[in-house]
């Protein structure tokens, strides 16, 4: 399995939070409107940082 460098570890990472952030805020301005989404507010959180702690642990790490 490929391990990622530091470099496409923080691109992966700062990328997956934007998107959390975004469906996260889609799914409040559901709520908002009176909507209901298919996914509980937090879902994406929950599973964006799972995600994220995949992605840190497939990443290279430095030789000190």
């Amino acid at each position: 399995m490929k391990k990622f460098n530091q470099m496409e570890c923080d691109l992966l990472t700062t990328s997956l939070k934007a998107y959390i952030e975004e469906l996260e805020s889609e799914i409040q301005q559901m709520e908002e409107n009176g909507k209901r989404s298919i996914f509980a507010p937090g879902f994406y959180t929950m599973i964006g940082s799972e995600l994220i702690d995949k992605v840190k642990d497939m990443t290279k790490k430095q030789k000190v």
